[in-house]
């Protein structure tokens, strides 16, 4: 703004402009910007006022007024006998350039024009202290004071650390800086002019921050009697390491002063920094307000469990803490507190937190009623009737440190905390999901609040990387073999493959087509051997692809489609088997017929009944947005059927472009089965603008989509929560397209 000697912004015309005194010549300003709105302008003069009139670029229409901090030379001047500093705020100018000032003050004008180049703040500085010798401190305070006052950004909060560096005094040192999961700064060390009081003070360091301080003191009989030992918690307005402190600048009795941080200094974490404030907090002496901030620091968590050791009827348990990736915390327990000393309970961790019993969903424990009952310090007795002492709590992940430990934190009601520490498990979500299922009873009134409210949340949070090929081996030339690659997805269902293979090496048609079996690592160490073995024996094109990261059939079947690099691809379960030969021929054959597409075969059960026919968009009389119309039904109703448009096709066998998966990101996470995670696919291809096709006279043979590790109440659970998921999910969309659906069919 000072720089540009082109860009003059001119005087407004039009108005007459109310007359002006008349204009002493006076000498020239040197500029300096604080910030796009602030400049700093010194100068010599004879005006000895705090405040005056400014006009900027000598406009009437531009006249602000101005803080003046000045002092009388130590040399004198033909141009005044006061050397002064202007803090001139220059909004009015929008980006328009500054050329010259006049200030006014009663009937005198005097007329600056700046200097060619504007100056750095530590050139103002010296500039200044050329020209006020002695007087430097007060100049010093008085800008300062003049800059905190308003709105401070990061480029004026600069520049008043570069003054206060200059002005203020040394009054002490720091000695220990610990370090806390709220925010909060414990320092302690020895300073002169430091107060038992709230303090408003300015951290120097790595970047500086205004901060708040509530200083408390302490007698140090190794120090003279002017000085005392403190004992501050800070708060800065922003997030401030210990390591990054190099002083603290705080205005004394006596003007601004600074405690530099020893160079030796001791720097504790978190976990021990209370152990410090308690073994300094009886020493101290402060306001009350002062001492029970100190006492509330010194009854942080400090990496132990001191709920078990409350006095009164009180206590908690931990079954699991489950950690999914991408999403959150799921955690398990019970809270026993039958005289309601608990204000609340929140789950932390380094500088985060959440309230955990906000959301959470209570359930009946009896086991916890009967270990407890008249035991101490229970000795009054537990309510019999009364066992909704469990909980089931979903908290989405919390920021701060990632290497920091998460721990439960109990707000008591007379103002003390205990802490419950954590270990949460790693897990995928749907182990998290399934082990919550099994450790409920099916029958409790809570399972579909914890369902609700705690399970479909877990998954929609889920945000986790798409699965990635962790090793890749080729039995036989994979690479020489032209043609679409047939990918079997292999899951945990599957503990046999060999009768899979043993139909694709003697089926004509597959015997010579580029196969690829892909699985999760654990799953390929364990079939390995036996795929090797038959890949050599029938002499296939075979390349065996182990992922990590994945979870099901479709996030194998994913990873097998990123280690090929053909247009298109089949994908196929391994659960299943051709029913009749030909259906590679036929898959491809409608396929090339309509291109871009997917296509998918008739899917039935050993008894010939479908299994699969096609999803269809129902109508609005359905309790379902998308159904499959025909199963159920012999095979035989539809073996005749021609090749048909459908909402959806099923990516248990299909074919497709391989680049239209990854354009769409992929098989969606957060899912616990495959179905509803298919029917997902399916309609963000459809979106993309990709059909999809059913091919009734292509058939193959498989089960459901069911771990057999799985009791049918957590199975009827898992589907149930996956509807959710996508229902939340498509909603909106399906709506819309049944809506259509049951308008064509009413017309029909």
């Amino acid at each position: 703004m000072l720089r540009d000697d082109k860009n003059v912004l001119p005087i407004k015309t039009g108005k007459p402009a109310e007359r002006l005194p008349v204009v002493m010549q006076g000498e020239t300003v040197v500029g300096c910007p604080i910030d796009d709105t602030l400049v700093l302008v010194l100068g010599i003069g004879s005006l000895t006022s705090e405040q005056a009139t400014v006009f900027l670029n000598g406009d009437p229409a531009m006249s602000v007024k101005v803080t003046l901090v000045n002092w009388p030379l130590k040399d004198g001047s033909p141009a005044g006998t006061h050397g002064f500093v202007a803090i001139v705020p220059t909004n009015i100018l929008r980006r328009g350039a500054l050329k010259t000032i006049m200030f006014q003050h009663k009937a005198n004008v005097t007329r600056y024009a700046f200097a060619s180049r504007a100056a750095s703040t530590g050139e103002l500085i010296a500039m200044i202290t050329d020209l006020a010798g002695s007087s430097l401190p007060s100049v010093i305070d008085g800008l300062v004071e003049g800059l905190i006052s308003g709105p401070i950004g990061r480029k004026k909060l600069s520049a008043i650390t570069i003054l206060l560096q200059a002005g203020a005094r040394s009054d002490g040192c720091i000695e220990l800086i610990g370090g806390s999961d709220e925010g909060e700064i414990f320092v302690q060390g020895w300073a002169q002019d430091l107060t038992p009081s709230v303090t408003r003070l300015l951290i120097s360091g790595r970047s500086p921050s205004l901060a708040e301080c509530a200083i408390s003191v302490f007698a140090r009989p190794d120090l003279n009697e002017q000085s005392s030992g403190f004992a501050g918690l800070l708060l800065a307005n922003e997030i401030v390491e210990p390591n990054d402190i190099e002083r603290l600048l705080f205005r004394g009795r006596r003007g601004w002063r600074f405690t530099e941080v020893y160079d030796r200094r001791l720097i504790s974490g978190a976990r021990e920094t209370p152990s410090h404030v308690r073994a300094i907090l009886p020493r101290v002496r402060s306001s009350t307000e002062i001492l029970l901030r100190m006492r509330s620091a010194a009854n942080r968590f400090d990496g132990t469990e001191t709920i078990s050791s409350l006095p009164f009827p009180v206590r908690m348990g931990i079954d699991h803490v489950f950690r999914v990736e991408g999403s959150g915390l799921l955690v398990s327990g019970w809270l026993l507190d039958p005289d309601n000393h608990v204000g609340d309970v929140k789950l932390r961790r380094h500088r985060g937190e959440t309230q955990l019993d906000a959301n959470w969903t209570r359930i009946d424990r009896p086991d916890v009623t009967r270990e407890f009952d008249n035991k101490p310090p229970f000795n009054a007795g537990l309510d019999p009737n009364r066992h909704a002492h469990g909980f089931v709590a979903f908290a989405p992940e919390l920021d701060g440190d990632s290497t920091a430990p998460f721990y439960v934190e109990l707000g008591l009601s007379d103002g003390r905390r205990a802490f419950m520490p954590l270990t949460p498990t790693r897990i995928t979500s749907r182990d998290a999901v399934v082990r919550q299922i099994r450790a409920i009873d099916p029958n409790a009134w809570a399972l579909r609040h914890i369902v609700d409210q705690q399970l479909v949340p877990l998954l929609r949070g889920v945000n986790r990387p798409a699965p990635e090929i962790f090793g890749v081996v080729d039995l036989g030339s994979f690479e020489d073999v032209l043609g679409p690659a047939l990918i079997i997805g292999v899951d945990e269902r599957v503990e046999e493959i060999a009768p899979l293979i043993a139909l694709l090496a003697l089926d004509p048609e597959t015997r010579r087509a580029p196969i690829v079996i892909a699985a999760a690592t654990e799953i390929v160490d364990r079939i390995g051997v036996q795929v090797r073995r038959l890949a050599d024996f029938y002499g296939l094109h075979l390349r065996l692809v182990s992922a990590s990261g994945s979870e099901d059939l479709y996030d194998a079947l994913e990873v097998g489609a990123r280690a090929v690099s053909t247009e298109t691809v089949v994908f196929l379960a391994a659960s299943l088997l051709p029913r009749n030969p030909g259906w590679f021929s036929k898959l491809l054959a409608a396929y090339e017929a309509r291109k871009e597409c997917v296509l998918s075969p008739t899917l039935a059960y050993e008894d010939d009944s479908i299994r699969w026919a096609g999803t269809w968009v129902a109508g609005a009389q359905s309790d379902r947005a998308l159904i499959s119309r025909y199963a159920g039904y012999p095979i035989d109703a539809v073996t005749g059927m021609a090749t048909t448009e459908v909402a959806t096709a099923t990516f248990e066998c299909c074919v497709m472009p391989r680049e239209a998966l990854f354009s769409v990101d992929g098989f969606t996470r957060g899912y616990l089965g495959t179905h509803e995670k298919g029917l997902d696919l399916g309609l963000k291809l459809k979106q993309s603008g990709l059909k999809s096709y059913w091919l009734p006279s292509a058939q193959m043979l498989g089960s459901d989509d069911i771990s057999v590790a799985d009791k049918a109440s957590t199975i009827a659970l898992i589907e149930r929560i996956d509807r959710q998921v996508f229902d939340a999910r498509w909603a909106n969309i399906l709506t819309k397209d049944r809506v259509t659906t049951t308008e064509t069919e009413a017309a029909v």
